[in-house]
């Protein structure tokens, strides 16, 4: 499109009314011609940075025409601005719009007249230029012209040429900014995004249209069925850089929640998101129960029954993760509990059935799971593993109605109490379950604790007394008030009751021991008489820091909207309050011999005056702080699993370590592969049990985490199978197995495996041969009536028409590209194409880049990434074919134009054909895992 197409005024000086703009072929030069002198002197003005003169010369040339000629005017300032399509976010072009945008808002009602007047074709031209700037001129282009005013369809054929060449990105945000979301299919933009991960855009684009996202819910529900084959779906698009890792079932109910909540749908739209969460919060109950073993049997099966409903698919999931457990009598029990036919149970479970005594009411099963679990509640058991409450339960007061709160007043309220306060709720494993609100609260002094029954004091006729109570309290500066974490405990007050807010807000005279804590170990006074075990956490930690014991929390995620709450429900909640207080009294005996004249409110209050700062420096302190505390809990494993690890394991290098990865540790297999180790990953819809297979096959260590450690480390030898921590970020899972292993990883074993096929041979290609595979590959598909391939229309160049370029700033975080531009040197290479090869061209080994050959890079050595034993030679390249002589395809189709340029040797996986060079991407992943790698 040349800059003198865009504006053809009909007669510079008298015309009247809106000017029609003919096409660019139609166009009589002598009508911009007069402006060629004034867009000269605009580019010279934006050479010298000068934008009031480019503001007033716009201004001076506009004021000189009929409002309906301004437009035009415009858009051939704009079409002929150099910096234009740069996609820059500062251009002459920018300076241009926004003056004319001043101009046109003092006048809107003529500029939207004119506007009415312009042709489906001059709209397309205007749609054509804006799509190839940056984002803030495509909006102000088509804010003024009008682009997304009501009757636009005919612009959706732009649109269509975008998505033709698999421009997704660009196609959802034109789409978006002229609501043309309508004329398009989920499997022509939406599904693509998905596919691809950029699920940022999908919300922009789906939030003005509430159709479109029940749609989508219901379908992206549709793929979490059990029986829907989702990969030769996903095949049959054949969208470029599609991340299937991100399309399991786990990762799809999670956007699909995450969209019901955005735009409040209806859960039930979703039957198998829900039952494939219930699924998991299942799991998550047997895990508890089996093997951190910190959840009562009655809280467990009280949670199970509320998770599994009525659903019969949830029931015999049940039952057979009961045996996954080897625990055939419980499983026999549920089985009976839920009914389920005798045909369709593990022999095993039969068995059990036969055996148990069991009596044909319902109430039976619950009964005897009732004394079970006041069998293990007893405290002759307790006593010597937990820290004990020994009130006598006349000292435990519940309150539930008035007259008990207001006794309860009498003594919270007196001068100088410290109270020390918690709060429960039942928790919501399952989303189809209602949001929790509070249910218990307790408020402890010295010698009593009351438990205010918030179920029982709710209600309209209470809610006046009741919030007066908790705002006199709150609010009340001679009252000490003790809580630990108790942020999310005011989060939920608040949600439960309004009316708090202000007075949590503006709270009194509040300690909260989790800071008092941190605080405490960051003065490393020996303040604290014992030492952590590791394994607590939280309240828990902090008493067995402070008295040799940790709290029981097996009552914590029971069921606080039972009632009445069993003994054991209100043994827990009055010693979580009342320990509070104990812990405060021990702090401070502590804190004044230590550090004297030092109390805990004055510590605590030193913790809380800092110094303000502004709102983006907040950020990065609380950004810093959690990248401490993460950090500590990383210290805090990697002891741990020395202590552990008490084989002495020999120093192995990562080329010699061999390990199978469950599917769930997808993320810390590819890392590991960066490191150079041999990784076999499962995929998805693999069984756990095949990774026991493949160790065995091909000794290899088993990395899995949670269950499926527990059933795999019996069918390999000891310290072959690591059970592997899931709340640790995948780059410093790989920092614990490499030291729980004795892995060195050196500099040269970065990147030196596939991280595509596993593979750790490569073939050297100088830039000659790849850009004649490069052309050869073009040609092939020109001939062939091939479309361009999508990475390479993604960005413009010289093979790509004008007009049609994409929307530059719209990214997406997780949408890298590989930019080699900045990392490796220029040189003056030229990329020329000097004919087609014939069909015997082909490239033997002994073509490839030497350490005496001048194609190689000059001064740097020939293979700066891989060692000389993992690059194969006997290989030569047959490019007519773009494939190496065994047949392994090159994938040259994926390399960008601009990069042929500047890349001086290639890197080809003699196994898959994936194409790799040395850029900016090497550089982050050897800095990224500088932590492992040895210095030696």
């Amino acid at each position: 499109m040349s800059h003198n197409s865009a504006w053809t005024p009909q007669e510079h000086k008298g015309a009247e009314g809106p000017s029609r703009v003919p096409s660019s072929a139609r166009q009589d030069e002598r009508t911009t011609a007069p402006y060629e002198p004034l867009l000269l002197r605009m580019k010279d003005y934006w050479n010298k940075r000068d934008k009031q003169l480019i503001k007033q010369l716009l201004v001076a040339n506009l004021s000189s025409l009929p409002p309906a000629k301004h437009h035009g005017l415009v858009f051939f300032m704009l079409d002929g601005s150099d910096n234009l399509r740069t996609k820059k976010a500062d251009s002459m072009g920018l300076v241009i719009l926004r003056e004319f945008d001043c101009i046109v808002q003092r006048n809107e009602k003529e500029y939207e007249r004119i506007m009415q007047t312009f042709t489906d074709h001059y709209k397309l031209e205007v749609l054509q230029l804006a799509t190839m700037a940056h984002n803030n001129v495509f909006t102000l282009m088509c804010k003024l012209y009008g682009l997304d005013k009501p009757g636009n369809e005919s612009l959706a054929s732009h649109i269509n040429v975008m998505l033709a060449r698999h421009q997704y990105k660009e196609a959802s945000v034109c789409a978006t900014t002229l609501n043309l979301q309508y004329l398009f299919k989920l499997e022509d933009i939406v599904l693509p995004l998905i596919f691809q991960d950029k699920v940022n855009l999908v919300e922009l684009y789906i939030k003005p249209r509430k159709e479109i996202q029940k749609q989508l819910v219901i379908r992206l529900d549709g793929y979490c069925s059990r029986r829907f084959d989702l990969q030769s779906f996903v095949d049959s698009f054949n969208i470029p850089g599609t991340r299937l890792e991100k399309l399991r079932p786990k990762n799809l109910s999670k956007l699909i929640v995450r969209l019901v909540k955005m735009f409040n749908l209806d859960i039930t739209l979703c039957p198998n998101t829900l039952q494939f969460r219930e699924l998991g919060s299942i799991r998550y109950l047997l895990y508890k129960k089996y093997i951190e073993k910190s959840m009562s049997h009655t809280t467990w099966d009280e949670l199970i029954t509320a998770a599994v409903g009525t659903d019969e698919y949830l029931m015999r999931e049940v039952v057979e993760l009961l045996m996954s457990y080897n625990d055939a009598s419980l499983a026999a029990k549920f089985a009976h509990r839920f009914n389920l036919p005798k045909d369709s149970l593990h022999p095993v479970v039969l068995n059990a059935l036969k055996e148990l005594s069991l009596n044909e009411s319902k109430s039976s099963v619950n009964t005897e799971e009732e004394n079970w679990d006041d069998a293990h509640d007893g405290y002759s058991e307790m006593e010597s593993k937990f820290h004990q409450f020994h009130f006598k339960d006349d000292c435990i007061l519940t309150v539930d109605n008035i007259s008990k709160l207001k006794m309860c007043a009498q003594t919270i309220f007196q001068p100088s109490n410290v109270i020390g306060m918690d709060m429960e709720w039942k928790p919501s494993l399952t989303i189809k379950q209602n949001a929790s609100q509070i249910s218990v609260v307790q408020l402890s002094t010295a010698n009593q604790v009351f438990l205010l029954d918030m179920i029982a004091l709710s209600g309209n006729e209470n809610e006046q007394l009741v919030g007066r109570f908790f705002s006199d309290f709150f609010l009340n500066p001679d009252v000490i008030k003790l809580g630990y974490g108790a942020e999310t405990d005011f989060l939920m007050l608040k949600k439960s009751y309004p009316l708090l807010q202000s007075a949590i807000r503006d709270r009194q005279a509040f300690l909260d021991l989790a800071v008092i804590q941190e605080n405490a170990f960051k003065m490393n006074a020996g303040i604290f008489q014992y030492e952590s075990d590791g394994r607590e956490k939280g309240l828990s930690e902090l008493v067995l820091l402070c008295f040799g014991k940790p709290l029981n929390k097996m009552e914590q995620m029971s069921n606080w909207e039972i009632r009445p709450l069993r003994k054991a429900q209100v043994q827990y909640a009055a010693l979580d309050a009342y320990c509070l207080i104990e812990v405060y009294n021990y702090l401070n005996a502590r804190l004044k011999e230590v550090t004297p004249g030092l109390d805990l409110v004055q510590l605590y209050a030193s913790s809380q005056t800092k110094p303000k700062t502004s709102r983006e420096k907040t950020k990065k302190n609380k950004k810093a702080i959690r990248r401490e505390k993460q950090q500590q809990k990383v210290e805090s494993f990697r002891q741990g699993m020395e202590q552990v690890a008490k084989l002495q394991r020999p120093s192995i290098s990562s080329r010699d370590f061999r390990v199978v990865c469950d599917n769930m540790l997808q993320g810390l297999g590819r890392y590991l592969r960066a490191c150079g180790v041999d990784v076999k990953i499962l995929e998805n819809s693999d069984d756990h049990d095949l990774a026991a297979k493949i160790a065995r096959e091909e000794h290899r260590v088993i990395l899995t985490s949670g269950l499926p450690f527990h059933t795999l480390k019996s069918h390999v030898q000891e310290g072959c199978c690591m059970d592997v921590r899931t709340d640790l970020k995948a780059q410093d899972q790989v920092a614990d197995v490499l030291r729980y292993f004795n892995v060195k990883v050196t500099s040269k074993d970065i990147f030196s495996r596939c991280q595509v096929c596993n593979s750790n041979k490569y073939v050297a290609v100088n830039r000659a041969d790849m850009k004649r595979l490069w052309l050869e590959r073009k040609l092939a598909r020109a001939s062939a009536g091939t479309p361009r391939d999508p990475v390479s229309a993604s960005r413009p160049c010289d093979a790509v028409s004008p007009g049609i370029g994409p929307l530059s700033n719209y990214s997406d975080e997780e949408d890298e590209f590989e930019t080699p531009d900045d990392d490796v040197d220029d040189d003056n290479d030229e990329f020329v194409y000097k004919g087609p090869a014939t069909s015997k061209d082909r490239t033997s080994p002994s073509a490839f880049p030497s350490a005496d050959d001048g194609r190689g890079p000059e001064s740097e050595g020939v293979h700066k990434m891989y060692d000389k034993d993992l690059l194969r030679t006997d290989l030569s390249i047959d490019f007519r074919n773009a494939k190496f002589s065994n047949n392994t395809i090159i994938q040259v189709d994926n390399i960008l134009e601009g990069v042929l340029n500047n890349v001086k040797l290639y890197y080809v996986c003699s196994e898959c054909g994936k194409v790799f060079w040395e850029g900016g991407h090497f550089q982050r992943i050897s800095e990224q895992f500088g932590h492992v790698i040895s210095k030696d």
